[in-house]
């Protein structure tokens, strides 16, 4: 299935980004379960993609409800969603993880996209 269907099918869009979002959380809560991980930042599993693949799959769920609507206007809400995520959410997170994890984070950052993969 191509990005192309995806737009075309909101219930593809719903599903696809619930699954980034929980997907992505359930994979950081198994790996934070091990006590050798203990002090460590998650960059695995969905992680490996993007940087906030949980916040990218929250957009990603509410455009598939905002197109389900078939109202053009609500567009805006998932439009708003990933401005705040990049421009509020995301940069105050960094910060507090690169405070947290030091060159760890540094490391994952520098080779890791932020919040929509292969893109951003």
């Amino acid at each position: 299935m191509a990005w192309t269907d995806l737009v075309r099918d909101p219930i593809a869009l719903i599903l696809f980004g619930s699954f980034l979002n929980t997907g992505s959380e359930v994979q950081r809560k198994w790996w934070k379960r091990n006590p050798e991980n203990k002090g460590h930042c998650y960059t695995e599993g969905l992680f490996r993609w993007s940087m906030h693949i949980n916040y990218f799959g929250d957009t990603v769920l509410f455009l598939g409800w905002c197109l389900l609507t078939a109202t053009w206007w609500t567009l805006v809400l998932p439009v708003l969603m990933a401005a705040s995520f990049v421009f509020f959410h995301i940069p105050g997170l960094d910060a507090y993880l690169e405070e947290r994890y030091g060159d760890e984070f540094v490391a994952y950052a520098k080779k890791t996209k932020k919040f929509m993969p292969f893109v951003y």
